[in-house]
């Protein structure tokens, strides 16, 4: 499925002198139609695009990683069921390149183990990328969900408190 092109050259289209007759892309796309190319950079402690939102692609693309900048790896957290995607575990420098198609619609969970505890994960989401929804708006993580859950409570109980001591505390003088 995949396939390492190590030291190739990015300029233009061409990697390890095959041509790819004008399927180049910017790297900053988000979404592909299935049979096209699309570059993933990693870069500093992120995959661009990937990290900030998903990358959204149509079955049957092929997305070339490009190492940026230096000790990174690709390694799957979460795939699709008939997939074989392994990523690339081998931690690699720039200039580095790895390939690979995607070919079984769903989300594809990665991660870069040497800046993991910097945020540096990944997910490309393979399926119709055509009139469906849309951006959803930033997601909140479980742990921030939970901290505003547990703040309201505490605020409530506090409010509460408040009331019933300056309802029915305090002394009464004789």
């Amino acid at each position: 499925m995949g396939a390492d092109v190590a030291g190739a050259q990015t300029d233009g289209n061409e990697t390890d002198g095959n041509e790819t007759d004008g399927n180049e892309t910017d790297g900053n796309e988000t979404g592909a139609a299935g049979g096209e190319r699309v570059t993933v950079e990693l870069v500093d402690y992120a995959y661009e695009p990937g990290t900030d939102s998903p990358l959204s692609i149509e079955s049957g693309t092929t997305v070339q990683f490009v190492w940026v900048t230096d000790n990174h790896n690709i390694a799957v957290d979460g795939t699709p069921d008939g997939s074989e995607w392994e990523g690339h575990e081998p931690v690699e420098d720039a200039p580095f390149e790895y390939e690979n198609t995607f070919d079984a619609e769903g989300t594809y969970e990665f991660h870069c183990d040497p800046h993991l505890n910097l945020g540096m994960e990944g997910t490309i989401e393979v399926g119709a990328t055509g009139d469906g929804g849309g951006p959803t708006g930033p997601a909140v993580p479980g742990w921030a969900l939970t901290a505003g859950i547990l703040t309201m409570g505490a605020l409530a109980v506090a409010v509460g408190l408040g009331y019933f001591f300056l309802k029915y505390g305090g002394y009464e003088e004789e």
